[in-house]
């Protein structure tokens, strides 16, 4: 019988204690039963239509630090390709301030900010002259109970209005999407407590055919319903829309994921990830309506002072937006922290720089943006959502928690509310 020597067994012995050691900290991680998640590519779950954009505000990024908004520029370019600007107010001055006399100053320097971004444009017709609207202000209250309570085009100036957009259309042929109105602004009618949806649409055709007759190529949206809940009382008011329209080249809608006003508190964290396929609904009940391309107007997530919690709600959200067949969505401004900011304030030179939700929203532009080919992808626990196409896994952990993950075969730790992307070749 050989007995091993004293250096054999020391080895042995420093093998041991390494591996105790390794198990005494590495162990506790993995206490927690792993979520399995598979991916089948052999199996196509559908293609996908979606992308993300934004709607250009108030804020003047661009005016800012000049290396803080080159650097803004260049995420924008790389990350998002569509781009929208209000025709009135949200950053633009009155194109008509009095009849037949017109200032294109501000917009035309809009457009251009977005064409030196490379954008697929978008203009939304709205808002309008004072001189048309039946408040007579050509910038209302935007705060407050009554705001824009009043402020729809009177019924007088409609075809003033239509005219305005006309041209609009002309002036910049480039641009091929265009919304019609914004959250039916100004069209509440207080006696049936609910949105006047006979006005609206007369309005919202009056638009369409003025623009159509001048523009065939024009590709126009509504009836941009601003939804709260949703409530059962909001689609015969879209249903109206749709029986009596004179045409649409896709839809649109918009909607707060946890309600309006919306709240950065840490303690809400844990309910609005429940809440992360509420898009999704309301698209399946426009899908139910029509085979028109659905977009969301104003996309709003719930969002924390954490910023790593935002992204990945958000990353919720657009996995669920992107199953049900959403093409566009369109996020409200993109340097402003109480929204869905992208990057930091240009304000300074240190600005401009990416946030981890611009991160999320490059990820599903880049590599689940339209024609991309999905694959059957499966969690064992909605904590934890996966999307997959030929080459990328997706992961979203909506846990403020670590959380081990069996993908395949292999298996990864996701921090708290992390996002990861992983190479199909890795799984």
């Amino acid at each position: 019988m050989l007995i091993p020597g004293r250096k054999y067994l020391s080895g042995l012995f420093r093998e041991w204690v390494r591996i105790m050691i390794l198990l005494f900290f590495v162990a506790p991680m993995h206490a927690q039963e792993p979520v399995m998640v598979r991916v089948d590519r052999s199996t196509p779950d559908g293609t996908s239509q979606f992308t993300i954009g934004v709607t250009h505000t108030q804020p003047n990024w661009q005016e800012g630090n000049p290396q803080a908004v080159a650097r803004a520029k260049s995420l924008l370019a790389d990350g998002l390709k569509f781009q929208n600007q209000h025709l009135m107010d949200w950053g633009t001055e009155n194109p008509e301030p009095k009849p037949g006399v017109y200032a294109w100053t501000s917009l035309d320097k809009r457009v251009a900010l977005m064409r030196s971004m490379g954008a697929t444009l978008v203009i939304t017709l709205c808002t309008a002259p004072g001189w048309m609207k039946t408040s007579g202000e050509d910038f209302p209250r935007q705060t407050g109970p009554d705001s824009w309570a009043d402020d729809r085009v009177a019924d007088s100036h409609v075809e003033d209005f239509a005219a305005l957009c006309q041209k609009v259309v002309q002036r910049y042929p480039d641009v091929k999407y265009f919304q019609i109105w914004n959250e039916y602004k100004g069209y509440w009618d207080k006696a049936t407590d609910n949105w006047d949806e006979v006005r609206y649409t007369n309005f919202y055709n009056a638009v369409y055919d003025a623009v159509k007759s001048v523009r065939p190529d024009a590709q126009l949206g509504g009836p941009y319903y601003p939804f709260d809940g949703p409530k059962p009382k909001d689609w015969p008011v879209i249903d109206y829309w749709f029986q009596h329209k004179h045409g649409a080249d896709f839809v649109c809608f918009d909607g707060w994921v946890a309600g309006y006003p919306p709240t950065r508190a840490r303690d809400e964290e844990a309910r609005k990830m429940t809440l992360t396929d509420y898009f999704r609904k309301i698209a399946d009940q426009f899908r139910t309506r029509t085979t028109l391309p659905i977009w969301i107007s104003e996309f709003y997530g719930g969002w924390s002072s954490n910023p790593q919690f935002t992204a990945a709600n958000h990353a919720s959200c657009y996995l669920h937006a992107l199953r049900s067949g959403v093409s566009v969505a369109l996020l409200w401004d993109a340097e402003l922290p109480k929204w869905n900011y992208l990057f930091t304030s240009t304000k300074t030179a240190e600005g401009g720089q990416a946030s981890p939700h611009y991160q999320v929203v490059k990820m599903f532009n880049t590599q689940f943006g339209p024609g991309t080919r999905l694959f059957k992808a499966t969690s064992s626990t909605p904590d934890v959502e996966v999307l997959a196409s030929a080459t990328k896994t997706l992961l979203i952990n909506k846990q403020d928690a670590r959380v081990p993950v069996m993908l395949d075969r292999h298996l990864l730790n996701l921090g708290p509310y992390e996002v990861r992307l992983v190479d199909a070749s890795q799984e």
